[in-house]
């Protein structure tokens, strides 16, 4: 609930940097569009921007079809991808994630392209939310390390801390709350050093968030509504509107049942007003919960059957909250089998989306609701249920790091107020100054000569205390960072486990079937549109997969070991690395068989690379522990996508994969340590059935493929 306030700021921090970059990042681009139209559509990209950032999202809107008109004129591939972002932010504050992926994955391509690491950081960025808010974790958080990678190596510390936070809601999602803490102390310590209003809103929002999730509720309303004063300032509506909702969260849990009610249908109403329908749902059953507590469970349902029939196939994470009220209600109104069938959806929708804490609180239900019943067997094998998921959520070493990083925010927060303070009190002087100033010229002058003085001491004493407090924040981050460094290692590498190979550090397949989708999509898009017409031919937007498999590598386990046996497949991953770009994906596919895709070239190069491959296998022997230096081959099978380039005829992965192993095999038939690659098919019936060598070997006879082999092979 508290990521769409972050990408409100992130969007207009990221803005600043992204503009910059954009008339250097392709030098012939920016000389076709007209000197003077430059000032103009930076202008109109930073008051899209700011107009959703107010919260008005039409008016963002119609100025994004302004822009629209202005690329559609220049047809400059950077300003497409710019137009794209700023659409797919818009498409998030509406809540239509899927096509924000597709508009952001195709953004991605044209600024690796033209190598503008910023955008890119951004876009990785967002990709990261509107995965997070479909409750897609692992991948929210593999984009947010790809975003914070960049930032960290331009130094960026304003963006590293919006992505801290946001790996910080990600990671608590999961239940990882060791992990959350560690990303918010992080982040935390970035907004500190910058020091701006806007920051330090942010910071204290942050932390209200941590102490609520905490129990620790009269401390997260300190943070809420410091934050809240600054943002009514600053008229951030968006922001205002999440205030007041986490405030009515911490009031009913101390049981404030009016003032609850109060900045819970606020909250909603500002939500309303800027089109936000998912959180002024999601504070519905805020709205839901109060009526419980007071015992008016008839309009309590009302508001959750109207939430439930809204949120359902549409918002995920809504749909789990929902549940989780559903089933409280009726387990308060002694409807026991309804509440045992809400938990059980519940349970089930949250181990699909792993979020551990809302299961446990689905588990706690069914064994109330069991136990309520008389069925004490049932009700103990779900206890046992809740004590498993229990283990996994909790652990002393997360308890201590709570209790930790509670003492350190509680000081930094006593020290921002003090700031604050010290800033109003300085205002409130210069007031009162002012006034003084008005009796008498004569006087007046006096007046100027020593408030100028008081001014400079005041500038030299805060100036002071502000040194005071940034060294003690430095320290802080310095103790943090010594004491915590071993656990976010570890903390990273549990997350990429699931996607990587132990061995090698290569990614595994799973990782490829869930990325090539996208890219298969988008090539499929590209050639669609050129052959209806909306388009140019495509130029560098072929996909190129390759097989490789190591030659007589049972032979190598055999005679040498395996230990000889892992270090040759190391040393083989690392050469594979020198070969293809950091864009392309290589994964270890299985034993010594490996996969790699070339990501959005030209079909041209798929001979040059299979080549390269062969060559840096096979033209210097592989060096183990031992000293002993192998001979080691490899044989290489390709195919290029699209496989008919005059009509779309979509093809999934393991089709691509059962076309490159075929030509892998002829490869492997022809002598090994060579190549051979399919570079076209003439008609769709050739690859309908299963595929393989035989098979290829007939098309081959036939004339129905272009196959391209080694020469001399």
């Amino acid at each position: 609930m508290h990521i769409l306030r972050f990408l409100f700021f992130l969007v207009f921090i990221t803005s600043m940097h992204v503009d910059a970059q954009h008339i250097d990042a392709q030098h012939v681009d920016a000389q076709q569009v007209d000197t003077g139209k430059k000032g103009d559509i930076e202008a109109l990209k930073a008051s899209i921007r700011t107009e959703r950032e107010l919260g008005d999202i039409e008016k963002a809107e119609l100025l994004t079809q302004d822009l629209q008109r202005i690329v559609d004129h220049s047809q400059t591939p950077e300003l497409q991808a710019d137009l794209a972002t700023i659409v797919a932010e818009n498409e998030i504050s509406r809540t239509r994630y899927s096509h924000a992926i597709e508009l952001l994955k195709s953004a991605e391509l044209t600024y690796s392209r033209l190598s503008n690491d910023l955008a890119l950081a951004h876009v990785y960025t967002m990709l990261g939310y509107a995965y997070y808010s479909i409750s897609e974790y692992p991948l929210s958080l593999d984009y947010y390390h790809r975003g914070e990678r960049i930032y960290k190596a331009l130094d960026d510390k304003k963006s590293l801390s919006i992505v801290g936070s946001y790996m910080g809601l990600a990671l608590g999602a999961i239940g990882d709350y060791e992990g959350a803490i560690l990303a918010y102390q992080t982040a935390l310590d970035h907004a500190v050093e910058q020091g701006s209003d806007a920051e330090k809103s942010q910071v204290l929002y942050s932390l209200g968030g941590l102490n609520a999730k905490m129990g620790d509720h009269r401390s997260a309303l300190a943070y809420f509504y410091s934050s809240l004063e600054i943002d009514t300032k600053r008229g951030m509506i968006q922001n205002i509107a999440f205030n007041n909702a986490l405030i009515a969260e911490s009031l009913l849990a101390l049981s404030d049942f009016e003032a609850a009610e109060s900045h819970a249908s606020e909250a909603i109403r500002l939500f309303n007003e800027v089109k936000s329908t998912e959180y002024a749902d999601m504070y519905k059953l805020t709205l839901a919960k109060i009526y419980i507590a007071r015992g008016g469970y008839d309009k309590a349902n009302e508001v959750i059957q109207n939430v439930l029939r809204t949120a359902s196939g549409r918002f995920p994470a809504l749909t789990l909250n929902a549940l989780v009220v559903a089933a409280q209600h009726a387990f308060l109104t002694s409807k026991y089998e309804i509440s045992i069938d809400y938990a059980n959806q519940g349970i089930e929708k949250a181990k699909q989306a792993e979020r551990l804490p809302i299961e446990v609180q689905f588990h706690e239900a069914k064994v109330n609701s069991l136990e309520a019943m008389g069925r004490y067997d049932a009700a103990f094998l779900a206890l046992k249920a809740l004590m498993r998921v229990k283990e996994q959520l909790n652990d002393e070493n997360k308890v201590e790091a709570i209790a930790k990083v509670q003492a350190q925010t509680e000081s930094v927060r006593k020290e921002l107020e003090l700031d604050l303070k010290v800033k109003e009190q300085a205002l409130e002087q210069a007031a009162l100054n002012e006034k003084l100033l008005l009796k008498n010229v004569f006087i007046g002058l006096i007046v100027i000569l020593f408030s100028l003085l008081f001014v400079l001491y005041r500038r030299y004493t805060l100036r002071k205390a502000n040194e005071r407090l940034e060294w003690k924040v430095r320290i802080q981050t310095r103790e943090l960072s010594e004491k915590n460094e071993q656990l976010i290692q570890s903390l990273k590498l549990i997350e990429s486990e699931s996607i990587t190979d132990t061995l090698t550090g290569l990614k595994n397949r799973r990782y490829l079937q869930k990325f090539i989708k996208t890219d298969i999509a988008l090539c499929n898009r590209e050639f669609s549109d050129w052959q209806q017409g909306k388009s140019r031919k495509p130029i560098g937007s072929d996909l190129l997969v390759f097989i490789l498999d190591i030659d007589d590598f049972k032979q190598v386990n055999d005679r040498f070991g395996h230990q000889i046996g892992d270090e040759v497949l190391i040393e083989f991953s690392k050469r594979l690395e020198h070969v293809f770009r950091q864009s392309d994906y290589i994964v270890r596919w299985g034993g010594e068989e490996f996969v790699a895709v070339a990501r959005f070239v030209d079909r041209k190069s798929a001979m040059v690379l299979a080549q390269r491959l062969v060559k840096a296998i096979n033209d210097k022997k592989f060096e183990m522990h031992d000293n002993t230096a192998l001979p080691i081959t490899c044989s290489v099978g390709y195919v290029c996508y699209p496989l008919i380039t005059t009509k779309v005829v979509s093809c999934h992965l393991e089709k691509l994969i059962e076309m490159s192993d075929a030509c892998l095999y002829l490869a492997k038939a022809s002598g090994k340590n060579t190549w051979v690659g399919l570079e076209s098919v003439n008609d769709e019936e050739a690859f309908v059935g299963d595929f393989n060598k035989t098979w290829l070997e007939t098309l081959i006879q036939q004339k129905r493929v272009t196959i391209r082999r080694e020469l001399g092979k």
